[in-house]
């Protein structure tokens, strides 16, 4: 069962790399999610919804999420992989680089490392 679309809906998005399957991790404020993994079908599971309900507020005060700051590490091209969360259309800049400077973006790439 996905999740039904009148719902808030954030998404939890890990690229992947050559040695790693990505996934998309969708989730509502109430803990009800879809997991999707590359070469995979999706699947539903639950979640703690209080982890939910943390990465709601904190994409709510991160405010137009490409706005982010993006911040660049340096990564393999072959092994490295790229973290994004997105909300009603509008996607972080990659998270994945530690630590994140904003504190915006380090709430969020916090939430999204517990969600996946």
């Amino acid at each position: 069962m996905l999740l039904p679309a009148s719902s808030t809906q954030v998404s939890v998005i890990d690229s992947g790399s050559t040695n790693r399957a990505g996934a998309t991790i969708t989730v509502d404020e109430t803990g009800n999610a879809t997991v999707e993994q590359r070469g995979s079908e999706p699947q539903s599971t639950k979640l703690d919804a209080q982890l939910c309900e943390q990465l709601m507020r904190d994409v709510k005060v991160a405010g137009p999420l490409s706005a982010l700051p993006p911040q660049h590490c340096p990564k393999s091209v072959s092994f490295g992989s790229r973290l994004y969360v997105e909300f009603n259309g509008d996607r972080s800049p990659d998270i994945s680089c530690s630590p994140q400077k904003d504190p915006r973006s380090a709430a969020l790439q916090k939430d999204a490392n517990e969600i996946l």
